[in-house]
């Protein structure tokens, strides 16, 4: 797994590539990066799935990891960008009942901004 870091309208965005295998060095240096992101202070974190086409259940792990430290701290990961098989994954572990799963960082800049107050462009 590769993954890419961006900013959206002040979003973190963490693409993500290849298959997601959690305990893999990438898995570690990626749950790491986010970890400073949220120590930053940042409330708001993106994972874009678009290129990612299979994840084994130690990677769901790692992912409702990253949603529960974010919670604590009053913050929200959004998922983007589900593909059948990941999407599969989620529902039949029924994590997809407690994310925020959106189909595009679109979606999720427009909601962020409606829940503050901000028009959108």
């Amino acid at each position: 797994m590769k993954y890419f870091e961006k900013n959206i309208e002040g979003l973190s965005v963490f693409e993500l590539e290849g298959k997601i295998m959690g305990g893999t060095p990438d898995c570690i240096s990626l749950c790491n990066r986010v970890k400073e992101v949220i120590a930053s202070g940042q409330k708001n974190i993106v994972i874009d799935f678009d290129r990612v086409r299979w994840i084994n259940s130690t990677g769901i792990g790692f992912m409702l990891s990253c949603v529960m430290t974010l919670r604590r701290e009053g913050g929200e990961v959004h998922f983007v960008g589900l593909h059948d098989r990941v999407n599969y994954y989620f529902k039949i572990t029924k994590i997809d009942t407690v994310l925020q799963i959106y189909k595009n960082v679109d979606e999720v800049v427009k909601k962020l901004s409606l829940s503050a107050g901000i028009p959108s462009s």
